[in-house]
């Protein structure tokens, strides 16, 4: 999905896939890219945004997915679509300026 332009830099939401010993878990991401020049990484999180938690993101098609597939910006609401276990469509929302604080405690 397209990164999001904040004061700070990009936010870029991505998918992320950490192999487990029950296979392969699909999160929701969140890095910061400088605005001038995006290849840049200012801040990533070094853990997931949100994972799969519920029962329906871990069970379906393709267990244990949170894969993130579009956004939204409503004032400093970020609400985030997402696929859940390849069965359901998903929203996630939370603050804009809070998720940026916390990037910005993990500046590269």
């Amino acid at each position: 999905m397209p990164p999001i332009e904040t004061e700070h830099g990009w936010l870029l939401i991505y998918h992320g896939v950490h192999d487990t010993i029950e296979g392969y878990v699909y999160s929701a991401c969140a890095a910061l890219l400088d605005l001038d020049t995006p290849e840049k990484e200012i801040s990533r999180l070094p853990y997931p945004l949100f994972k799969p938690d519920e029962e329906w993101e871990q069970k379906g098609e393709v267990n244990n997915v949170c894969f993130p597939t579009g956004a939204i910006v409503e004032g400093h609401t970020l609400h985030i679509y997402y696929g859940a276990a390849d069965k359901r469509i998903a929203i996630a929302s939370l603050s804009i300026p809070e998720l940026l604080k916390e990037l910005l405690q993990y500046t590269s």
